[in-house]
């Protein structure tokens, strides 16, 4: 019989020697701390792999993990996936991820399910953990929705002020800053982003595209794109890097398409997604999206949007809020390519499946849901 990996004999299988029960013993001892405790290691999830060990401290900056050994291993923050307590509950963790994924309403639902007795005897930075994960939920959760922020608002700056020193201090950050850009405080916002830029080169990159974003909604997009510029031509050369600079990229590309250069934008997506790493799902599902929006912008390039979108919905659905954003373009090429039960279908899927959603709430306002 086989147990966790090791062989067990069966009771009437040996004689209890005093050797046996010595090794035995042994064994309890060594297994008895973490089974009697429940102190599953830590987790930080990295761009490199994952560390396991204890989570002696955290920084805006780093990460450090004690191993078994007792050595300390400090993880620069752009290297950070995500961080995984040994003894939080398991709805913590769901929760955590599903804001990680887009789906922030549901965070917020899944932090409902816990329990008060599983935090008894929590440390520190585990009830740290769940204060980002409210306020983090609650905050993308309202600029999803398109609705008032302020509530949610509070909770952010809140966690901000009372957790300096946490990892997720740049990307509360910026949370902030599209709360305050969504709230008409341009400045506000650009303070905010400008504290995100104190970071690592990929944090730098970031919020060069965060201050772009916000000059795209305001429909600057001369100014928008000389700011995208800026964070592609940041001197970083690291995979992190690397990383923001293509997702500035893209929103150049949106740039593009708005001031009627839809050539120059599909030439500059259609790279980007050449050279992409397959993994890089997130960055993928926005690509097509800026595709399809190129060749809408076309005006006569209907089918290749509908390909581009297609792409999102059947093979990045799971990025929700790009998913979102092209099951809306859909219903309304549906209705343009005269099959409207398409665009009914297509509809029905955006409202069911991201009810919260900007996209669905748009298509609900224009008498289409």
């Amino acid at each position: 019989m086989h147990v966790m990996g090791f062989s067990v004999l069966r009771p009437w299988s040996f004689a209890l020697t005093p050797v046996f029960v010595r090794l035995a013993t042994l064994f309890v001892i060594a297994v008895a701390p973490s089974v009697v405790h429940g102190q599953a290691a830590d987790r930080v999830l990295t761009t490199e792999g994952t560390v396991s060990g204890k989570v002696v401290a955290v920084s805006a900056n780093d990460v450090d993990v004690e191993d078994r050994n007792g050595e300390t291993k400090k993880i620069s923050i752009d290297k950070v996936r995500e961080v995984q307590f040994g003894g939080e509950p398991q709805s913590l963790r769901t929760a955590r991820s599903m804001l990680a994924r887009g789906r922030a309403s549901e965070a917020v639902e899944e932090l409902g399910k816990i329990q008060a007795e599983e935090l008894d005897g929590a440390e520190q930075l585990l009830l740290d953990e769940l204060d980002f994960v409210k306020a983090g939920a609650a905050g993308r959760a309202a600029l999803a929705s398109g609705g008032d922020v302020k509530a949610a608002g509070k909770l952010v700056v809140d966690f901000i002020a009372k957790h300096p020193k946490s990892h997720h201090f740049y990307e509360m950050k910026e949370l902030l800053g599209d709360m305050l850009a969504r709230a008409g405080d341009a400045s506000g916002a650009l303070a905010a982003y400008s504290d995100m830029a104190k970071g690592p080169a990929a944090l730098k990159v970031r919020a060069a595209s965060a201050k772009a974003r916000m000059l795209f909604d305001q429909q600057k997009f001369d100014e928008a794109m000389k700011e995208y510029d800026s964070a592609i031509k940041i001197d970083a050369t690291d995979d992190a890097s690397a990383a923001q600079k293509r997702a500035a990229e893209l929103g150049k590309a949106r740039c593009l398409s708005q001031l009627g250069k839809n050539d120059d934008a599909v030439k500059l997506v259609q790279g980007i997604i050449k050279q992409a790493d397959p993994e890089e799902k997130d960055l993928l599902a926005s690509a097509y999206n800026v595709l399809g929006g190129a060749y809408r912008a076309a005006g006569d390039k209907d089918q290749d949007a509908l390909i581009s979108y297609l792409t999102v919905d059947l093979v990045y659905s799971g990025s929700p809020e790009s998913h979102a954003e092209a099951l809306y373009n859909l219903g309304e090429l549906w209705d343009r390519a005269k099959n409207p039960e398409r665009a009914r279908e297509t509809r029905k899927v955006l409202e069911e499946s991201y009810p919260a959603s900007g996209w669905a709430k748009k298509a609900a306002a224009a008498g289409k849901g």
